[in-house]
């Protein structure tokens, strides 16, 4: 085809002529024109053609200074439909390589078994069961969690900087992302075209999303889940990111790094335990193996950092029931065990159920680490901070009454102890001393 025969798809053009202009809107874009790929080619190296390049300068052009921030998937056709996005909307933005986009994508979690898919079904068959079905294929994600996981990513990258933010991927990704947030399985005749989109972005507190001619308007609370099926998709995929994903260990993963389903940000630290002095020394031979660097010494763990993030393996050996009820707030009493067999189990405190639902920090009562209860108050304001919830009142009361109550060489102790567990925030060492006075 020549280049007179591509033009920018009208549900493109539709949608944004449509989004308010001081609306954060998240476009995720399919690339721009290409070459047919072969049946068994997944064009790593495919670029896009002299067509793709103009079509994609020509959207720059209409997106032109509402474009805000761009990020693509790795694989060269990706980042040449950004590349060309920004000289059309004469933009000079960093454009940021993201692999949830692509290489592998939200959807695969090991590329060597998820391949098989592709192989067995075809890219259709597969497409067929991202849009549709509720478990995941081998290698591949839960695909309901992953959409989920993606938007909600796409949506804490752009911080409701009002303008367009362009995530340049691949049909499939556009398709069942789009699927998924409409609540519709989306048939063939829905197939994205170059540079076709979703859309998503808030309005008056509700997610809307739109693809083609479909407009679907739902709580934005929706959108982020903290349930069973989303916690062990969660661990699944930063255990892969870590550990690998052929794991001949028992061990789970507990903590706050749950908390960021809530979030949509990336964890910056995993916390990992296990039941047997065995398992404990096979997570850290797997860690260095794939290239883990342990870090300073901490008191409680041996600390490694791999893949942008920080993994700490706990000194204690002990069992999964044991390690949840050593937690003080409910948002952390959240665990995922994996098995040897491949076989992994979800564990949610309900309070932390009750917490999301209630948009509160709460306590487990009594403290099982009152001794710890002035971190436990820095870890209380943070997790507020980050995710928007409040503290009752009497959340807070329950850590200063532990404090109050003790003695002085005790509340020196404790003292102490928070000073060498946090940096000293959210304006605790400053109360504390003014107790002190």
């Amino acid at each position: 085809m020549t280049i007179a025969q591509w033009e920018i798809p009208p549900s493109t053009l539709n949608w944004l002529s449509k989004i308010p202009l001081s609306s954060s809107a998240i476009v995720l874009l399919r690339h721009s024109v290409r070459d047919h790929l072969a049946p068994d080619d997944v064009g790593y190296t495919m670029p896009i053609t002299e067509a793709g390049e103009d079509l994609a300068r020509q959207l720059g052009v209409v997106m032109a200074d509402r474009l805000r921030t761009v990020h693509t998937s790795p694989l060269t056709r990706c980042v040449q439909t950004a590349e060309a996005l920004c000289q059309g909307a004469q933009a000079k933005l960093s454009i940021v390589e993201d692999r949830l986009l692509g290489d592998p994508g939200v959807f695969v979690i090991d590329g060597e078994r998820a391949w098989s898919n592709w192989l067995e079904l075809e890219h259709e068959g597969v497409m067929e069961h991202l849009v549709s079905k509720d478990f995941a294929l081998p290698g591949m994600a839960d695909p309901d969690a992953a959409a989920r996981l993606l938007v909600s990513h796409m949506l804490a990258v752009a911080e409701e900087r009002a303008g367009l933010h362009v995530f340049v991927t691949h049909d499939t990704l556009v398709m069942a992302a789009a699927a998924r947030l409409l609540g519709e399985p989306l048939s063939i005749e829905a197939w994205p075209w170059f540079l076709e989109g979703a859309f998503f972005w808030r309005d008056d507190g509700q997610l809307m999303t739109g693809y083609r001619e479909h407009l679907r308007r739902c709580q934005a609370t929706e959108l982020r889940q903290l349930d069973e099926r989303h916690a062990i998709d969660f661990a699944r995929r930063e255990i892969a990111q870590t550990l690998g994903t052929n794991i001949d260990a028992q061990f789970f993963l507990a903590g706050g790094a749950f908390k960021t389903l809530l979030t949509g940000c990336s964890p910056s630290d995993l916390d990992l335990w296990a039941p047997s002095k065995r398992d404990r020394e096979k997570l850290i031979s797997d860690l260095t193996a794939r290239g883990a660097c342990q870090i300073e010494e901490r008191h409680y763990s041996d600390a490694f950092t791999i893949g942008g993030r920080i993994v700490e393996v706990s000194h204690k050996i002990q069992s999964l029931e044991k390690t949840l009820v050593g937690f003080d707030i409910a948002l952390s009493a959240i665990a995922v065990e994996h098995r040897p067999d491949g076989e992994w189990q979800a564990f949610i405190h309900p309070l932390a159920i009750e917490s999301v639902a209630q948009r509160q920090v709460l306590l487990l009562k009594p403290l099982a680490n009152w001794r710890h209860s002035l971190t436990t108050l820095e870890r209380m304001r943070r997790y507020a901070t980050e995710l928007g919830y409040v503290i009752p009142p009497q959340e807070e009361g329950e850590i200063w009454q532990v404090f109050d109550s003790q003695s002085e060489d005790m509340q020196s102790g404790m003292l102490e102890r928070f000073k060498r567990m946090t940096s000293g925030g959210q304006g605790v060492l400053e109360e504390v001393l003014c107790r002190l006075a």
